[in-house]
């Protein structure tokens, strides 16, 4: 005897639905996922829905590695090597990437709204692995300003509409999620400054909800929704293009 329901576990602002089934022939709580990255939970009869989250909080970084490839991976089919013709997401849009010889000690890159262009010295206009942790490494710096710049800007029309003061916004490092709120303040990845401004947006609404739902209700998920009506469209977006967001 087994029977199958739909749930969601939520971590973070980020939503990951799940399949429960129930079978005589289990004695632990067992998570799998296929190929199309749906995740099913096979739990034994005595299993509560408790003692599912349980085991799913105890694996949330396996989760948002698997499903949206926050964390660093190994081994990626196609990593780049910062070269001409190469293309870097910026806002949600691709935009070509043109690596020039420069007096430069640093590489540097910077932007035209058009084109990335990438100044490096001489010596590091090769493939070898050095120049290209350099080039990286600057290409991620100018993301980071970027986003320490642009992502705080956008949440002021979202906190005027909820009544809230100036809320503390940082931007950095922030391994597994693409936001919290914690303490009265938000931080924030600083990958974000790579999607669309629109899942920004969702994301800076799901954190300043926070500041007045500590849980995931329904009064939460109404509080969103009277900031961003497509709140689900957007969140399911970033369920599915999560691991697009890597430089």
């Amino acid at each position: 005897m087994s029977g199958r329901l739909k749930e969601h576990h939520h971590i973070g602002q980020t939503v990951v639905p799940y399949t429960v089934e129930w079978s005589e022939d289990r004695e632990t709580v067992g998570l799998s996922l296929d190929d199309s990255l749906e995740l099913s939970v096979t739990a034994p009869m005595s299993a509560t829905y408790e003692d599912i989250e349980s085991v799913l909080e105890s694996r949330q970084e396996w989760l948002l590695q698997k499903l949206y490839g926050l964390q660093e991976q190994e081994g990626p089919p196609y990593p780049k090597e910062y070269m001409s013709g190469e293309k870097l997401q910026y806002r949600g849009r691709k935009y070509p990437l043109e690596v020039v010889d420069a007096d430069v000690t640093q590489p540097q890159l910077s932007f035209d709204d058009q084109t990335f262009t990438l100044c490096v010295h001489r010596l590091d206009a090769n493939g070898e692995n050095v120049s290209v942790r350099r080039k990286r490494q600057a290409v991620v710096d100018w993301f980071i300003n970027r986003a320490e710049d642009e992502l705080p800007e956008r949440a002021p029309p979202l906190e005027m509409r909820l009544g809230l003061d100036e809320t503390p916004i940082e931007v950095g490092e922030l391994a597994g999620r693409w936001g919290e709120f914690n303490d009265g303040a938000i931080r924030l990845n600083w990958r974000l400054i790579q999607a669309p401004v629109r899942i920004q947006d969702y994301v800076i609404a799901h954190e300043l909800a926070h500041s007045i739902h500590s849980d995931h209700s329904d009064s939460f998920w109404n509080t969103v929704g009277a900031l961003i009506p497509d709140y689900e469209d957007r969140r399911e977006w970033l369920r599915v293009n999560g691991n697009t967001l890597t430089i």
